[in-house]
């Protein structure tokens, strides 16, 4: 009944228990017992399954049936041992109701009855009803002869010899049985195991009772017999299942390693990223990947070589990674680098710290390509922060650029705001075409004539802003010249129509404790000061204050 639970057949431990009820009612109805009495041995029986039931859900609850060998001795002490004796005591007392004697071996045959038969029988049954037992058959048929052969081989020798051990009385060779079903379980298997140790109990039963086999040697009496009996099968049972639990979860850790390593060398060869074990010294020890080619090395010659030869890190980056590994509560770090073989590859370096004998002993380092998504980037920004027609920085492009230069302590800078004078006039008289000629060839210019580190943008329409990174004096005398260089240049239009034209500048010097924004229009107020006094001129800045 309890394989019936066990295996899925019967769901309802309502139903189980009631069946247990009618069924153990007609057995004893068919074997001649009546009366009251035979409704309390079923009420007793039921109430052994509904108890077994009970620690099965208990101690058995997580999923897999007989797979943890600290909830199969919970089960079977409390199914095998606890219950039975429960349902002993009570069989007896009814048995004494309807006999009016209450005998010690009746508990006995009550008790070692119901406790063989939950720890032998229960097991076994419940692989033959879930088909268990045939899946490991056809399974056997397919693993080759060899194999089928020797399991075969390990279940007859075994059988055989308990058959002998328990049908001669001359030698108490108890210990040949057990040793024999413990090398089957490792031979054939928890399943055919466990079905030989249930037809090696009931041979052992069915010998003792006949006063054959090593246990009839013993001067013990009936009762003394019963329990030298029960002992021997329940030791038997729990190291033969001992030993097939420990084989078998050794068995399937071989396989989900193995399996694991495949899958694992399966994602390594098809993974667009590679992997590199180091240690704290940033020592590879161990690589893999697709991507292992970007790092211009294999998985072999990697081995031995520093991450310093491998990946261009720069003096910052190196100090991030040495705080990773100082840094107890810091799991992982990621940072961009490039190879030392291609210098146009652009690398997503990701570190996560490897646990050895719970000291941290390095990283796995996880490199991707991001070039693609890199150059993407760097077009979008380019967008976003250079004017389309003459490539300068914009607005926004310039406020960018101004964050290193501010951030820079003790620079000397001068802001210039330059317009070009009569624009409107060149656009109404040659066309707008002709006014994006004159903005390309201005900006031409103005980039020849400035220095390396300064910075040149456009801020939409005619107007520019020069930053130059020199003292307020040299700055006045640099944007005098360029006022010069413009106004004697020349600019052909597309017609070969040539034009001269002359720009106006304001500038302003930079000083501390004042923002950029009113720097700018500081130069922006300068501008209008020489627009208003001709044109074609440099004005500076004058703090009215």
């Amino acid at each position: 009944m309890l394989a019936a639970i066990f295996s899925k057949q019967i769901k309802n431990i309502n139903a189980i228990t009631i069946i247990t009820f009618f069924a153990n009612t007609f057995s004893h109805y068919a074997c001649g017992y009546h009366g009251i009495v035979v409704l309390l041995y079923a009420t007793i029986s039921s109430l052994q399954i509904f108890l077994s039931n009970k620690s099965y859900i208990k101690f058995v609850g997580n999923g897999v049936l007989f797979s943890e060998y600290k909830y199969i001795i919970k089960f079977n002490l409390y199914s095998g041992l606890v219950f039975p004796f429960i349902s002993a005591l009570l069989g007896t007392v009814a048995n004494g109701i309807s006999s009016g004697i209450f005998s010690l071996n009746d508990f006995a045959g009550w008790f070692f009855a119901l406790s063989l038969g939950n720890i032998t029988f229960t097991r076994p049954f419940t692989y033959i009803l879930d088909g268990t037992l045939f899946k490991n058959i056809k399974n056997f048929a397919k693993s080759g002869f060899k194999k089928s052969f020797l399991a075969s081989v390990s279940i007859s020798i075994t059988l055989y010899a308990a058959y002998y051990v328990f049908h001669q009385i001359k030698y108490p060779f108890l210990f040949v049985t057990t040793s024999l079903v413990i090398s089957n379980s490792l031979v054939s298997g928890e399943i055919f195991g466990s079905i030989v140790v249930m037809i090696i109990a009931v041979m052992a039963t069915r010998a003792t009772f006949d006063l054959l086999g090593p246990i009839a040697l013993m001067q013990a009496g009936y009762l003394g017999r019963q329990a030298v009996l029960q002992t021997y099968l329940i030791f038997t049972v729990f190291t033969e299942r001992a030993v097939s639990v420990l084989f078998m979860r050794n068995k399937t850790l071989a396989q989900n390693v193995a399996e694991k390593e495949q899958m694992l060398a399966l994602i390594m060869v098809n993974s667009t990223d590679c992997m590199i074990d180091i240690n704290r010294d940033g020592l590879c020890l161990w690589a893999g990947g697709a991507s292992l080619p970007l790092l211009g090395c294999s998985n072999q010659n990697i081995q031995g070589k520093n991450l310093t030869d491998i990946l261009k890190i720069s003096e910052k980056t190196s100090d991030s990674i040495k705080y990773f590994f100082d840094n107890e509560e810091k799991n992982c770090e990621t940072f961009s680098a490039t190879p030392l073989s291609n210098q146009n590859v652009s690398l997503s370096v990701s570190f996560r710290k490897s646990i050895t004998d719970g000291v941290v002993s390095g990283a796995i380092v996880t490199v991707n390509d991001i070039t693609e998504e890199t150059n993407k980037i760097a077009v979008a920004v380019e967008k976003s922060e250079k004017d389309p027609l003459t490539h300068l920085l914009n607005r926004s492009g310039f406020y960018e650029k101004m964050k290193s230069v501010l951030s820079t302590s003790g620079t000397p800078f001068c802001i210039s705001y330059i317009d070009i004078d009569h624009f409107k006039t060149i656009n109404d008289t040659y066309g707008h075409e002709a006014g994006d000629t004159i903005l390309t060839g201005i900006s031409n210019l103005m980039q020849s004539l400035i220095h390396p580190h300064d910075i040149l943008s456009r801020f939409g329409g005619d107007e520019f802003v020069i930053v130059h990174l020199n003292t307020e004096i040299d700055s006045k005398s640099f944007f005098t010249n360029l006022v010069n260089k413009i106004e004697s240049a020349t600019f052909t239009l597309k017609n070969n129509t040539t034009i001269k034209i002359t720009i106006s500048c304001g500038f302003t010097h930079h000083q501390s404790g004042k923002n950029l924004d009113t720097i700018i229009q500081e130069a922006d107020n300068a501008l209008y000061n020489a627009k208003e006094s001709g044109r074609n001129q440099v004005c500076e800045f004058i703090s009215k204050t």
